[in-house]
């Protein structure tokens, strides 16, 4: 004998007498089901053609016998005609709606048990192997026949819950209060063999079974008929929670299993299924503890970053104590085996498929799968915003000039200087303010770090000795606080003069420059040419609202200071400020401009914004003072 052959006729054999051992139990008064038990989903599946006898105990097929053993078979249940169509209309609507063939299209109104289940407010859905499309209404496409899709045939249920298989859900708590599964022509035994539908059945539907044991669910495997013979003898499964093991010779027929299936869902039984009993003494188990393990969702990281995500699960007895467990975890990451607390260091890059399950002391488990992207590790950098060359007198305070920084990954940065003419310093947030003691020119080169990375900007700082003379001092710019009313001397884009005080406040007097604030890509600017004059210390300075609705670390909407030639070239940058400056009031900026004494100059406001929240950019109270 073929060692393969024998090894499956032994297991059938065991199965079978395990089968025949299985017989009704001898239920008391005390444990019996006096009625069927409400399950959470119910997913009856049917197949074709063959007697009770052609399956029960057949080598042909082992796994639906291997099924057999952990539920309850019914040994005297039986069609109540022929051909096909007529049993599946009676299974679910308990009547033949008069048809004695496999005739189709028909059009019923009901009731049926599908409309019942969306009528009491639950859900229903037929999934159907090898149909084209959902709602699908030919009569064969292929392998597909409408005659086994008894609730196509149904107004009251809608198109949208005719699906095709491929619908069918990996994930078991999302299925339907009550679903129907058909498989194809050659699945369902019709056309194909019977091993080919045992093996189908086992492929697509063991997972749900075993689930449905500890998820307070309902599998229920019957055939339309035996094809021909007069006692129309068909085998009829149920597995599930509180599903008591054994064979149970009452007869039963479509009508029952119908009844029994509208019990469960509290609804009225329809057509012959009213005068039928249901079916009640299989239901004598206590039903499994059932554990629910909630989905964290798609989770991201970074090489080199700490990561933790708690992982939350439930059971459906109280007190219990769940153990946690994880496959597929990213490198670097582990569970805390009593919390669920996902938590450590990746160091991989990829993505992984993550399963966690939660386990009772019954053996009872629940789990839930996501996916974990690990990007790679980002080179972190300092960008330092070079101020320009500055100036000063001995003995004069200079102007604060403000030395701007960013970091790539977002950290706080800590500012130094190294060159400073005497009598300046640097604060650790990148003033530098002070009145110098020496003349001289000195290479000043302030550097940025945020303790990992670090950047820096080298210019020149000449301080001047003291004596001499401003020829003109004071304050140069025309219409500084734009209080005129109108855009003279400035030259500014359509709708910058504000003075609109309850959206944008001026900060003096009523009127405002406003950059920006359309939610869409829009530039603005703010322009004025002014002579700096020669022999003179001279300071620009304004004031800046920056009002964001964008939230994120990412600087997409900015504003550039710029002085810019006669011919219009760009000398300096001496400010960039973007959303991520965006703050509850006015803050005071100022830059020395006395590198440019003896020119005239144009000083420019440019605002940049992108799509998405706005961002406003409001200028106020500028000021060329000149000493």
């Amino acid at each position: 004998m073929n060692r393969k052959i024998r090894t499956a006729a032994v297991t059938l054999a065991a199965t079978a007498a395990a089968l025949a051992g299985l017989t009704a139990p001898a239920m008391t008064a005390a444990h019996a089901a006096t009625s069927v038990p409400h399950f959470d989903h119910v997913l009856v599946v049917i197949e074709e053609n063959h007697a009770y006898n052609e399956i029960i105990g057949s080598s042909s097929a082992p796994y639906i016998n291997n099924l057999a053993s952990q539920g309850a078979v019914f040994t005297q249940s039986f069609a109540v005609t022929h051909p096909s169509e007529p049993n599946y209309l009676e299974l679910f609507s308990g009547s033949t709606q008069g048809t004695t063939s496999d005739s189709c299209p028909h059009t019923f109104s009901g009731p049926d048990l599908g409309g019942e289940a969306l009528a009491a407010g639950d859900s229903f859905t037929g999934y159907s192997e090898s149909m084209p499309s959902d709602g699908y209404t030919g009569c064969t496409s292929g392998e597909y026949a409408r005659k086994h899709n008894p609730w196509s045939f149904f107004s009251d249920v809608p198109a949208a819950d005719n699906r095709t298989f491929g619908a069918y859900p990996s994930d078991y708590t999302t299925l339907p209060k009550l679903g129907f599964v058909v498989p194809n022509l050659l699945d369902d035994m019709h056309d194909g063999t019977i091993q080919q539908g045992d093996s189908w059945l086992q492929s697509n539907i063991d997972g749900y079974a075993q689930w449905a044991k500890t998820h307070n669910s309902l599998l229920v495997v019957t055939w339309d008929e035996d094809d021909s013979s007069e006692s129309n003898q068909i085998p009829t499964l149920m597995v599930g929670a509180g599903v008591t093991p054994g064979q149970y010779s009452e007869n039963i027929t479509h009508d029952n299993v119908l009844r029994t299936l509208e019990d469960s869902l509290g609804v009225a039984a329809t057509g012959n299924a009213a005068s039928a009993t249901p079916i009640t003494d299989v239901f004598g188990g206590t039903p499994a503890n059932t554990v629910t393990v909630t989905n964290p969702g798609t989770q991201s990281s970074t090489v080199g970053t700490a990561a933790s995500v708690q992982v939350a699960a439930s059971d459906s007895a109280s007190g219990q104590t769940l153990t946690y467990g994880a496959t597929g975890l990213p490198a670097g990451l582990s569970i805390n085996s009593s919390t669920g607390l996902i938590s450590g260091t990746p160091t991989t890059a990829g993505t992984s498929t993550v399963t966690v399950t939660a386990t009772d002391p019954t053996g009872a488990s629940g789990s839930t799968s996501f996916t974990w992207t690990v990007n790679a590790q980002q080179t972190e950098t300092v960008s330092v915003t070079n101020p320009g060359n500055q100036t000063g007198t001995v003995g004069t305070a200079v102007s604060s000039v403000q030395v701007s920084a960013n970091d790539s990954a977002g950290k706080a940065l800590s500012y130094s200087a190294t060159g400073l003419p005497a009598g300046l310093s640097i604060s650790s947030s990148g003033l530098i303010s002070g009145t110098p003691t020496a003349a001289g020119t000195s290479n000043v080169t302030v550097t940025a770090t945020s303790g990992t990375a670090s950047g820096s900007a080298s210019f020149t700082w000449t301080v001047n000795p003291s004596g001499g003379g401003c020829t003109s001092p004071g304050q140069k710019l025309g219409n500084p606080g734009f209080e005129t009313g109108s855009e003279s001397p400035w030259t500014m884009t359509s709708g910058v003069l504000n003075n609109d005080t309850t959206s944008e406040p001026a900060h003096s007097g009523s009127w405002d420059a406003w950059l920006d604030g359309y939610g869409a890509a829009h530039t603005d600017t703010l322009a004025q040419s002014v002579a700096v004059p020669a022999g003179c210390s001279s300071t620009f300075s304004f004031w800046l609202h920056v009002d964001s609705d964008k939230t994120g670390t990412t600087a997409s909407d900015t504003l550039k200071v710029q002085v810019l030639n006669s011919a219009g070239t760009v000398l300096s940058t001496p400010g960039t400020y973007s959303n991520l400056n965006a703050a509850s009031g006015y803050t005071q900026y100022s830059f020395n401009l006395s590198a440019y004494a003896g020119q005239t100059v144009t000083l420019k406001f440019t605002g940049v914004e992108g799509s998405g929240a706005q961002t406003s950019f409001v200028v106020d109270d500028t000021a060329l003072n000149a000493s």
